[in-house]
């Protein structure tokens, strides 16, 4: 753990709970991907002072708390730029976006834990301009709404959470994600993305991410498969948040309820718009129901 793994003449990993990229562009200037937490991101700072490196540019892949916590922290000791693509970038900057987005309303101090609320960090918004030569990006929205995957001159791409583990699919089952159609497609256009390595930012490297990426497109309709069941018959949103905590065996507190709780809504959007469940009006409740059973 927090090993730095040289994967191409220019470029290098660090292993940790989300893994950190750096990408060298000349004799002695890097630019990292992802911050991770501030303890990884202290680890990785050892490691460019080791290196005998400067760190320049900082580019995140979104703005989910495990992948930027340590941003603030690298853009002080480093006087590093920071970016992030598209809504991201102001996410980063005023992270209260995040608590405020998970519970639709001003969180209370309670839902502001640091796993939902990194430090804010200057950002600014990521452009092809931004990027040392070398370096690309393509945006894989949906887990997040917005995110990008980065790929090295030597042909190693930086995907953040667009693919996780089979295992932590199996763990999890439900795991969180913004825009379920964003992310179906971001999965195909992965598949299709041509490079010597894949890292994801909780997996280890693979040659070929397509088998990975089609683990994680089963995951997420099988997952739709559950929720549309769930609505055989008319549900309120609590109800049916209930029914995938207790299903998937997950415990409920405060911030488990948050993420669930924004992933079943996603999810119910998605098959809304796909005609595959209807709302139900019974009073001054607002009930959700398959249209097989309607």
């Amino acid at each position: 753990m927090y090993e730095l793994i040289q994967t191409g003449a220019d470029t290098w990993y660090m292993s940790a709970p989300t893994n950190m990229g750096f990408y060298r562009y000349s004799r002695t200037e890097v630019c990292a991907i992802d911050a991770a937490d501030k303890p990884t991101a202290e680890q990785a700072l050892r490691h460019i002072k080791e290196q005998g490196w400067r760190l320049t540019k900082l580019f995140l892949t979104h703005s989910h708390a495990d992948h930027v916590s340590g941003a603030a922290y690298l853009r002080e000791q480093t006087g590093c730029e920071v970016y992030a693509p598209g809504i991201s970038a102001a996410a980063v900057e005023h992270s209260f976006l995040i608590a405020t987005t998970l519970y639709g309303g001003r969180p209370a101090e309670e839902m502001c834990s640091r796993l939902l609320l990194p430090p804010a960090c200057p950002c600014k918004e990521l452009t092809s301009d931004a990027l040392p030569d070398g370096l690309e990006f393509t945006r894989l929205d949906g887990h997040d709404m917005a995110q990008a995957a980065f790929r090295t001159a030597d042909g190693v791409w930086f995907t953040g959470d667009c693919v996780i583990s089979a295992e932590a699919l199996e763990k999890h089952r439900i795991s969180f994600m913004y825009n379920i159609g964003q992310h179906l497609q971001s999965l195909e256009k992965l598949s299709g993305l041509s490079g010597e390595l894949f890292i994801p930012a909780h997996d280890q490297p693979c040659r070929d991410v397509k088998p990975l990426a089609e683990i994680n497109r089963a995951a997420v309709l099988e997952v739709a498969s559950d929720i549309r069941n769930m609505c055989a018959q008319p549900v309120t949103i609590d109800e049916l948040i209930e029914k995938s905590l207790e299903k998937y065996g997950i415990r409920l507190y405060l911030m488990q309820y948050l993420l669930v709780g924004e992933t079943v809504r996603s999810y119910l959007s998605w098959l809304l718009e796909k005609g595959e469940v209807g709302t139900v009006f019974s009073g001054t409740k607002l009930l959700w129901q398959n249209t097989e059973e309607q």
